[in-house]
């Protein structure tokens, strides 16, 4: 059997262990270890400052709204895990999201 991730799966796992963001970083990210490690670069390269505790990107909670509206409005990989989230923080309508979720998943 072959096993394949990419880096930035394999970052995460790597640093699980001794991964500790201090307290001011609340907020954590979700999805499967692919879609977290890719909102974690797009948001490091959008300049973010993302910590990680565990294998969990985190973020401040100041932060979080504009990142999920980054990654809500770019379709970053694992974008519908946020659906209460945008909804809450007035990023998309309950409408939109449904549509937007429609257009990339016709099925």
């Amino acid at each position: 059997m072959k096993l394949t991730a990419c880096n930035g799966v394999l970052d995460l796992l790597n640093s699980s262990k001794t991964a500790k963001a201090s307290e001011e970083y609340t907020f954590f990210l979700s999805g499967d270890l692919n879609q977290m490690s890719t909102q974690k670069s797009f948001l490091i390269r959008q300049g973010f400052d993302v910590g990680q505790t565990n294998v969990y990107p985190v973020l401040k909670p100041n932060d979080v709204t504009k990142a999920l509206k980054l990654i809500y409005e770019n379709k970053i990989e694992g974008w519908w895990q946020y659906s209460k989230e945008c909804i809450s923080r007035g990023i998309c309508t309950t409408v939109e999201f449904t549509q937007e979720l429609k257009r990339q998943y016709p099925n």
